[in-house]
């Protein structure tokens, strides 16, 4: 189980993000340029863009149960995120609330695979960045993370 999903304080340090080799923060909504970057999937039903397949099946040739595992940390996730308020992320009339927890809860469910695979990357290091406040919303073609 991943540890802690109930005390994250999601989203609370948005647009104070600074960012490393391979990233660009988000200083506010405004700076976004949405036409270059492409967002990271925020339902359950959108392939993974970093692993594709390649996670359930290393679990299932292993005969690794994970979905328990991994609906145990989303359920938790679920209920850590009722707590973020209604129209959080918005500019204007766009709210992109919805996107972020949506993205939340997916990244949660990929970084419970990718420990369990033991091959903790992308997705662990992206729930690291929801633990600090901040939303990894996309990325550039060159894989380059977009946070916010």
């Amino acid at each position: 189980m991943i540890d802690r999903l109930e005390d994250i304080n999601w989203f609370s340090a948005l647009g104070t993000f600074q960012a490393r080799p391979g990233q660009i923060a988000l200083p506010n909504l405004d700076a976004w340029d949405s036409a270059r970057m492409a967002w990271l999937p925020t339902s359950r039903d959108q392939p993974d863009p970093v692993h594709g397949d390649a996670l359930t099946a290393l679990l299932k040739q292993a005969g690794i149960a994970y979905l328990p595992e991994v609906m145990a940390n989303y359920k938790l996730a679920l209920h850590s995120l009722r707590s973020v308020p209604d129209r959080l992320i918005s500019v204007a009339a766009h709210d992109y609330t919805p996107a972020a927890i949506g993205a939340a809860l997916y990244c949660v469910r990929m970084a419970s695979l990718e420990m369990l695979a033991q091959r903790q990357g992308f997705w662990c290091d992206a729930l690291a960045l929801y633990r600090d406040g901040h939303w990894p919303c996309g990325r550039l073609a060159d894989s380059t993370l977009i946070v916010y």
